[in-house]
């Protein structure tokens, strides 16, 4: 059976505006002669004619309203151009026909008119025709957006129409209101010829020029500041050149545009699948395309873009929206009115739910033949040189079988398409590659996949956070961790520490970020909040990143983490059992995700909190950092401190110090100030918390200020009435630990003697002093070098050589700092307790080790003695006591040196020792010590 032959497209469009005009003009010319329609615009007239004003309005009112009637049929667009084409003329055509053939019906038919009559109703329809036209040219200034372009278009136009209407109004003599309208005709003209004129260089610039060589590939804009940074992420719309890509997507790109340009293996439709995770690029990819088309082109033709989202569209009307998309997008390029009817009565069709009029009105519709459809809009593309690239994104979006049934729609649409001689419409469909099964749907109805692969970031993230800790530096602010103040020297010591092998933030936040638009997003939100304002240099620059990277990537966990956070830092207790914190977060990774990668999940989560072990091992439960430290990263929770509410609020909260203050204040501390930052310490938790943290700023320079005010901290603190009160005094505080040893050290031991011995309730420091001082330093790395070694007992052996002894002497008198332990003693043995007593009488006999003869047992008793004699204090009769109450070999020593006393003197050492009252002190304790000590017989 052979085909029936059709009139080409020029023919039927021709034919079908013929029959058109014909109809309106017989329609119009019957309904000017029936009397239903006379009567109301007889009556419509009547009121209008009322007042001239009425008229006026009335006609300019109705020439906005032809213009959007005729955008909303498809007959006009804002963006079309105005220029005639001969090969499928504009419906309009039909307008100005029907017109020619009512007038000429009318003049051929009509009776002979007064001609004064005649004149002066053509000059009052001329009028109202002007104003017509100025209604109509005001709405195309809009819609074209001319006043923005050419703001001179806006206030010429105004201008124009009063002048307009005052003459039209006011004057009587027609022949001025004539060339009024010839004015008002010219003006109009000559719009038109500017809009013909733009739209003729617009086609001129996006019409394809000669073919030529793709552009090469250039390299993505040097990152060197922050503020580059800043400018390249803070835009994340589409990119719309092909140059401007990443170099990556480059190629994508240009091998798309080749295809479509050469019309790839067939004359025929072109179906392509771009494949890639979500915010790859592909929208810049298809924008880059489309723009790349317009620039190199081989066939002189033009392009439309029709660029459509089916996310959200029902299963079973894609092939509908698809269709209804493509017809308004070609309307702004070509007179769409043949296509009209298509979207609505598709709709109908596929909205029909018992309504009698929707079913009724898809009867008289009849059926819609999609292949048709697009074959009649390939043939008119062709007769008016453009061609259509259709871009479907968004296919796999969404959730459901509705996502699974709408994907086999769109398949199944472009698979009847396929073969058809289509060559003037092309397809490209943007989807994610995350779902093996979509893409192979797609790939049994495309011509060509291109498949975007994964983005390696690190690089740019280590420049990106090596240049935001920079930012902390030039804020003359410290990195807590670390005392340097200046950046250079901070990375000249460092130079590892931003590289792609070993920052871990970037390595594991790049296993997370699969396009550069997430990639864009997490720096766009942690540069927002990167700020002397807010949390710069308040948080750990790597957790705030990684922390970010969760929050936008997986939201889920995200929360889950934050809400189990406490409980993970504290211990998780579940069933009467406490997990680990290791346990506890395998679980809440098994919980919310799905994926088969958890040893990325467990590496995030591993240097977030800075755990000692992996968290596949589950037994594990270790924090490397105390709550003391100083650090800045989730593994760390001070009692005043939360990092982890810093960064979720993005700012510090109201009731915490700023770590930067603190540091500050550290830093830049005054003389005159030393006691007011003693008094924070000493009565403001927050305070001490921050010192406990971050005291070691002040041993960061051993220079004389630095000494100078590490002194008149220690013992402004010591001096502070508040001190006892709060915990700065306490066992193993870093008070003690760090800045008063150091003190210590620099040369103040005395002093720190002195102002702990006349404070009753840092008797416990003093004592933790002398022994971190006598034992750990004087014992441990002084003396060992002059072989002074215990016996089994702990007995001093003794030293024989003279040189010996003298340099040993010599050595405490120095590390003590010349200090007179023996007035000391005498001095405040009321305030003292024994264990310190004990300690500083070991320190008295170093200094002593010079003496012609020397057992240490025996100076130590011989020096108890002497204090006991010399003082009045209870405590140096208690002292006695406990070394004298035993029988060998204290009392020996003791004995010796009674023997050069006098009487009266072992007369009131034994009158002292009998009249001693102590709670631990017995009368025969008492009475044993008199006879060890050979005084029962004074």
């Amino acid at each position: 059976m052979s085909q029936v032959k059709t009139l080409p497209i020029t023919a039927r469009r021709w034919l079908s505006l013929l029959l058109c005009a014909i109809t309106a003009a017989t329609i119009t010319v019957f309904l000017s002669q029936v009397g239903f329609v006379q009567e109301p615009y007889a009556s419509w007239g009547a009121i209008l004619n009322v007042n001239p004003t009425l008229h006026y309005s009335s006609a300019f009112l109705a020439g906005i309203g032809i213009k959007l009637l005729l955008d909303k049929f498809y007959i006009s667009h804002p963006k079309r151009s105005v220029g005639f084409n001969w090969r499928y003329p504009p419906v309009t055509i039909a307008v100005l026909v029907s017109l020619f053939i009512t007038a000429f019906y009318t003049l051929s038919t009509a009776p002979k008119f007064d001609e004064a009559a005649l004149y002066a109703q053509s000059f009052m329809s001329l009028k109202y025709l002007a104003l017509t036209f100025i209604g109509m040219i005001i709405t195309v200034i809009y819609q074209t957006k001319l006043y923005t372009q050419k703001p001179i278009f806006t206030s010429v136009l105004v201008a124009l129409s009063l002048i307009y209407i005052v003459f039209a109004v006011s004057l009587a003599d027609i022949t001025p209101a004539f060339n009024v309208f010839m004015y008002l005709a010219a003006s109009y003209l000559i719009l038109a010829i500017y809009l013909l004129c733009n739209e003729y260089k617009q086609s001129k610039q996006q019409g394809f020029m000669s073919e030529g060589k793709p552009s090469e590939a250039k390299e993505m804009p040097e990152l060197k500041t922050l503020e580059h940074f800043r400018e390249w992420f803070k835009d994340d719309s589409t990119i719309k050149s092909i140059e401007e890509l990443e170099p990556d997507l480059q190629v994508y790109a240009m091998r798309i545009t080749e295809r479509l340009q050469k019309g790839g293996d067939k004359e025929l439709a072109q179906h392509i699948a771009l494949c890639g995770p979500y915010g790859c690029g592909k929208s810049s990819i298809v924008e880059s395309i489309v723009n790349g088309l317009a620039k190199n082109s081989q066939k002189e033709s033009i392009w439309i873009h029709s660029d459509i989202s089916t996310w959200g569209a029902a299963s079973g009307s894609v092939a509908h929206v698809v269709l209804s998309h493509i017809i308004d997008d070609i309307s702004q390029y070509i007179d769409m009115c043949a296509f009209r009817a298509l979207p609505k009565h598709y709709t109908e069709a596929l909205k029909s739910g018992g309504s009698v009029f929707q079913f009724a009105s898809t009867l008289l519709a009849g059926p819609v033949d999609i292949e048709g459809r697009f074959q009649k809009l390939n043939d008119v593309l062709d007769a008016t040189n453009h061609k259509l690239l259709i871009t479907l994104q968004d296919v796999d979006r969404g959730t459901g079988d509705e996502n699974e049934k709408r994907l086999n729609d769109i398949a199944a649409l472009l698979d009847r398409l396929k073969n058809r001689d289509l060559s003037h419409i092309n397809f490209i469909v943007a989807m994610g590659n995350e779902k093996p099964n979509h893409a192979v749907v797609l790939s049994k109805v495309a011509d060509h996949i291109e498949t975007i692969i994964s983005q390696d970031f690190k690089s740019i993230l280590c420049k990106w956070a090596k240049l935001c800790t920079k930012e902390v530096f030039e804020n003359d602010m410290l990195l807590t961790h670390c005392p340097i103040s200046s950046s250079e020297r901070y990375f000249n010591q460092n130079p590892l520490t931003f590289s792609q092998t070993f920052y871990q933030p970037a390595i594991i936040s790049n296993n997370f970020i699969v396009s550069i638009r997430v990639l864009k997003r997490v720096m766009r939100r942690v540069s927002k909040c990167w700020t002397k304002e807010k949390l710069l240099g308040e948080v750990d620059f790597g957790s705030l990143l990684l922390l970010t990277t969760l929050r936008e990537v997986e939201p889920v966990l995200f929360n889950a983490f934050a809400n189990s956070y406490i409980s993970l830092i504290n211990g998780k207790v579940e069933n009467g059992k406490q997990k680990t914190i290791n346990e506890a977060l395998s679980n809440l990774i098994a919980d919310f995700t799905n994926s088969e990668a958890t040893h990325v999940y467990n590496a995030l989560f591993k240097e977030l909190l800075n755990l000692i072990e992996d968290i596949t091992d589950k037994s594990g439960n270790g924090l490397k950092s105390d709550k003391n430290s100083d650090e800045q990263h989730l593994g760390v929770k001070p009692d005043t401190v939360d990092y982890l509410k810093r960064v979720l609020l993005e700012t510090v909260p109201e009731n915490e110090l700023r770590d930067q203050e603190v540091l500050k204040e550290f830093k830049t501390i005054l003389p005159e100030n030393i006691e007011k930052l003693a008094n924070r310490i000493c009565i403001d938790h927050r305070w001490l918390v921050s010192f406990e943290r971050f005291n070691g700023i002040f041993g960061a320079s051993d220079d004389i200020e630095n000494k100078n005010k590490r002194k008149s901290l220690a013992f402004a603190i010591l001096d502070n009435k508040q001190a006892e009160k709060s915990s700065v005094l306490s066992p193993q505080s870093t008070f003690e630990n760090t800045l008063l040893r150091t003190v210590v050290i620099e040369g103040h031991f005395e002093e720190v003697l002195n102002k702990l011995a006349g404070i009753e309730f840092a008797q416990a420091l003093l004592f933790r002093i002398l022994t971190w001082h006598y034992s750990f330093l004087f014992i441990s790395q002084e003396l060992p070098e002059l072989r002074i070694s215990k016996d089994s007992k702990g007995d001093y052996f003794d030293v024989e050589e003279s040189e010996d002894r003298r340099k040993i002497a010599e050595k405490a008198k120095s590390f003590t700092q010349n200090i007179d332990f023996r007035k000391f003693l005498i001095e405040n043995l009321d305030q003292l307790n024994m264990k310190s007593i004990e300690l500083t009488i070991h320190y008295l006999v170093f200094t002593q080790f010079d003496d012609s003869k020397f057992n240490f047992d025996e100076k130590r008793m011989e020096n108890i003695l002497s204090i006991c004699l010399a003082s009045v204090s209870s405590n140096a009769t208690l002292l006695l006591i406990n070394n004298a109450k035993f029988a060998e070999p204290e009392a020996i020593y003791f004995r010796q040196h009674l023997l050069k006393v006098t009487t009266d003197e072992k007369v009131y050492l034994k009158n002292k020792i009998q009249c001693f009252q102590h709670q631990d002190i017995t009368e025969d304790q008492k009475f044993k010590v008199i006879d060890n000590l050979g005084l029962s017989e004074e």
